[in-house]
């Protein structure tokens, strides 16, 4: 019979050898969507490998990961702790942090130009690949992602393998702001053993100050904690002029010896949207609908339909996924929102990933848009939605299709987000303590 040792050894080295990856720079289709809806013209086809995503936009573990399940057979014990860090090469599916200044914004990128989209060669990564070859990115130029890879490639080799396979288990992260308490919520979902576990932690926000607790708690961002691991931290608001709009939060997750860092950024900010008309048929009311909208948002004409809020909402984890909400909120009260993953090729920004729809303000994890009531008309009218194209600095483009009635419809609008960005505080340790 095996010692719990060596049990252990074996198991981490199973899960180290299931994240294996391949690196490679191809466009992949991406879909968004457990129900995947018919190929449209005007949008990228499919027929390539897909990397099924499910509700609430997660990859399902396509890029590996997973935490060993902290359950015995009869799922009535507490947690186990997480198992040593095994020997070997770090997985494949992680790729290293470049070396600083190596990867420098070029001087002529532009946040705020649409064209800087399709110009740009320098990416922000978080550090990992999918199967299929797709690196996951952050959505803003600043270097904060690689500060923190380089930090985690600076601790034991034990300490770094358990963060790297904790980082691997994350599939989504949500953040919020309660608004009159002005408490920050933050949800993990975790994958452990073959079920994905809930996690929340909340915690005041320090404006211009130092990091802030953060603890375990039951509800948050309207789930119930159900994993049964420790789980705490500290959040950090991250911008110069002492907001709250990028913020990072260092989490501890299990017990020592066992224990592993989770770090995860997450930015709510305003975004600047440029749309490209490509249908000619105005006979088509559904169409003529969201091109005036976007029209009257352009030309800033005073009307009902025009936009009157644009976001961008992200999270970033250090060395696994990251994902983006877009929200699009008219004055009329009509909203278009979508998630999907961050992912873009290694080289180049073209990708064909299906967007999933949001169906509710909520959704965003924006604590700067009011709850009120909002309406679905022009989000009925789409019938496909992808991202094509994200340069990994904050600007993401999109394209979406109209259904078709009868005769008419089919047109196709592209949008290109333009995240507005802020500039953050000089990075070093203390700054983020």
């Amino acid at each position: 019979m095996l010692t719990t040792l060596k049990k252990h050894q074996l198991l981490s080295l199973a899960l180290i050898a299931s994240l294996s990856m391949t690196a490679c720079g191809a466009k992949k289709d991406v879909i968004a969507s457990p129900t995947p809806s018919a190929p449209t013209t005007g949008v990228p086809p499919q027929g390539e490998p897909q990397v099924t995503t499910d509700e609430t936009g997660s990859t399902n573990g396509q890029m590996g990961g997973g935490l060993p399940s902290p359950y015995n057979e009869g799922d009535d014990e507490g947690p186990t702790p997480l198992p040593p860090g095994p020997t070997g090469p770090v997985p494949s599916h992680i790729k290293d942090a470049p070396p600083p200044g190596s990867d420098r914004v070029p001087d002529n990128y532009v946040s705020n130009d649409s064209g800087s989209l399709d110009s740009s060669s320098t990416k922000r990564l978080t550090g990992a690949v999918t199967s299929d070859g797709l690196v996951y990115t952050s959505s803003a130029p600043d270097d904060i992602l690689n500060f923190l890879r380089l930090r985690n490639e600076k601790v034991s080799y034990e300490s770094r393998q358990l963060n790297l396979e904790a980082a691997a288990s994350v599939e989504l992260a949500l953040y919020s702001v309660d608004k009159m308490s002005e408490d920050a919520m933050i949800t993990l979902k975790i994958r452990e053993g073959n079920k994905v576990r809930v996690y929340n932690v909340s915690g005041s926000l320090s404006y211009n100050g130092p990091a802030t607790k953060l603890r375990k708690v039951r509800f948050a961002n309207g789930l119930e904690t159900t994993g049964r691991r420790d789980l705490s931290g500290t959040l950090k608001c991250l911008d110069l002029d002492g907001g709250c709009e990028n913020v990072f939060a260092r989490l501890k997750i299990g017990t020592t010896p066992g224990a592993a860092i989770i770090s995860v950024i997450f930015r709510n900010s305003g975004a600047d949207v440029k749309f490209k008309l490509l249908g000619t048929n105005l006979a088509n009311p559904e169409y003529r609908a969201i091109r005036e909208l976007a029209v009257n948002t352009e030309n800033g004409v005073e009307s009902r339909n025009r936009l009157k809020a644009m976001r961008m909402n992200s999270w970033e984890v250090v060395n696994g996924r990251s994902g983006v909400s877009l929200v699009l909120l008219g004055r009329n009260k009509e909203l278009i929102g979508f998630k999907a993953p961050l992912l873009a090729p290694e080289a180049g920004t073209g990708v064909n990933i299906r967007l999933e729809r949001m169906r509710s303000l909520d959704e965003s994890s924006s604590d700067l848009l009011d709850s009120e009531d909002t309406k679905l008309n022009y989000a009925n009218y789409i019938a496909d939605a992808r991202l094509v194209a994200n340069n990994g600095l904050g600007q993401v483009r999109i394209a979406i299709k109209m259904r078709k009635r009868l005769s008419i419809g089919g047109e196709v609008i592209q949008m290109t987000f333009m995240r507005r960005i802020k500039p953050i505080v000089e990075l070093y340790d203390e700054n983020l303590e």
